[in-house]
């Protein structure tokens, strides 16, 4: 069995969905769990719709209980018997209570043999944070991870046992170990011809980056970069040597040849993520850096059409290179809530506010992206002229926060103009008066507030 993504649901599936993603922004978590399970049921291989009902399940019971409900005997015996069906049955048990020890373990194993190591990892993944002193299943857990040549997972639980029990000797051998392999995996290192090789590769990269921590001039960066452009020519193909070009292009802000440079160490690297979102970061900064130049050139000639023209079609350009990239991100994988974040983000700086929308409101149904998505969905409402509609998303949005972070203030204060613009002086003199106790300094608040007092 393979897992099914939404890609592959039919219409009516993705329908079902629909309401069930819905229902859970609605907080019907009740209902919401009924179409989720439901689904999961008709679709065992629907790995993101399970972590959606169990989510919505923690909303509703959110304290771990202390005792599993199942017995492993039973539980082994269904497992081997029909996996696909206890796939299905245990959710009836993860209903009442999601964190359930020896329910999860119970979908741990019938993942398993339904060759679905991500929903096994997910069930155990669960106990992780419910019960996180369950040494026995976490080291199964740092056990799946390490059959599956995930080194930096296995280590990460491997250091959370260590937590809890420190005279663990198991858990902490292997996290040293998993530390050590994940490094090497990230090196590429297991395709070294010998320990020889490897040790050289070492104390290559060793020296390598302790020249380039250190803090050098623009003479130095340029001399470092010609003895690196030595090494590079006779290997091209040395990660270390490319990662050390792109890091002092990076120091010196010549942020295209550290974005190609990154990039290539990309391709090089054994799907090392941190190198592609350096480069990531890097051809940001040239596009940022450009734009800027313009900026600056164009404040400084406001009288030239030409050079104002110039700015604003490399401004749409630019937000239409960014929205492609971030397209091509969720295409090659439509669940990941973060992606549709970041599309949503992208079109609305690139002015396409309706298209923003469905992005932001399927990265509103997962709670880490839920608040930054209702405040951009409440920006893209306002700029719609949707005034009524951007003002119950961003109070809904109020309301789940509960710390007077930067999230709340930029809420807050977009609610005060939102409730002006509707006429609703007191509310609007009521947002600007909760900032206004926390942090004087925020924008004009004190001005608008004091104002009203005059």
């Amino acid at each position: 069995m393979e897992l099914i993504t939404e890609a592959q649901l039919t219409p009516q599936e993705q329908e079902f969905w629909k309401k069930a993603c819905q229902a859970v922004d609605a907080k019907n978590y009740g209902y919401a769990i009924s179409l989720l399970k439901a689904l999961v049921k008709k679709l065992p291989g629907f790995l993101e719709a399970r972590k959606v009902l169990r989510a919505s399940e923690i909303k509703l019971n959110p304290t771990p209980k202390k005792k599993g409900l199942l017995g492993g005997f039973r539980m082994t015996t269904s497992v081997k018997r029909d996996p696909v069906s206890t796939l299905s049955s245990v959710e009836d048990e993860l209903e009442k209570d999601p964190f359930n020890e020896a329910s999860n373990e119970l979908l741990f194993h019938a993942a398993e043999q339904a060759g679905l190591p991500d929903i096994a990892a997910f069930a155990l993944e669960t106990v992780r944070e419910g019960h996180p002193e369950n040494k026995k299943l976490l080291h199964m857990l740092a056990n799946h991870y390490i059959d599956r040549k995930m080194p930096a997972e296995a280590a990460a639980v491997y250091h959370d046992i260590v937590k809890v029990d420190p005279s663990d000797t198991v858990a902490v051998k292997g996290e040293k170990d998993c530390t050590a392999q994940a490094s090497m995996q990230k090196q590429n290192w297991e395709n070294a011809k010998s320990m020889k090789d490897v040790m050289k590769s070492t104390q290559e990269s060793a020296a390598l980056e302790k020249v380039d921590k250190q803090g050098m001039t623009r003479q130095e960066m340029e001399a470092r970069l010609g003895q690196l452009g030595q090494l590079y020519e006779a290997n091209p193909q040395d990660l270390h040597v490319v990662r050390s070009i792109a890091n002092v292009y990076e120091q010196m802000e010549d942020w295209n040849n550290a974005y190609s440079f990154y990039s290539y160490a990309f391709t090089l690297s054994n799907n090392d993520v941190s190198l592609s979102t350096k480069a990531s970061e890097m051809s940001e900064k040239a596009r940022e850096a450009q734009l800027d130049d313009l900026k600056k050139r164009a404040a400084a000639d406001p009288d030239n059409k030409e050079l104002q023209d110039q700015l604003a079609a490399v401004t749409r350009q630019i937000a239409e290179e960014i929205v492609q990239e971030c397209q091509k991100r969720v295409e090659n994988n439509p669940t990941d809530p973060q992606l549709r974040f970041e599309l949503g983000q992208a079109l609305f700086k690139a002015g396409n506010f309706t298209d923003a929308i469905p992005q932001l409101q399927r990265a509103r149904n997962n709670p880490y992206y839920r608040i930054k998505a209702m405040l951009m969905l409440g920006k893209c409402y306002e700029a719609k002229n949707m005034n009524d509609m951007a003002l119950h998303q961003l109070g809904e949005a109020n309301s789940e926060l509960q710390t007077m972070d930067a999230t709340k203030l930029e809420i807050l204060y977009l609610m005060g103009i939102l409730n002006e613009k509707l006429g609703k002086k007191q509310e609007a003199l009521d947002c600007f008066k909760t900032i206004y106790d926390s942090n004087y300094g925020y924008r004009d608040v004190a001005q608008r507030v004091e104002s009203a007092y005059n």
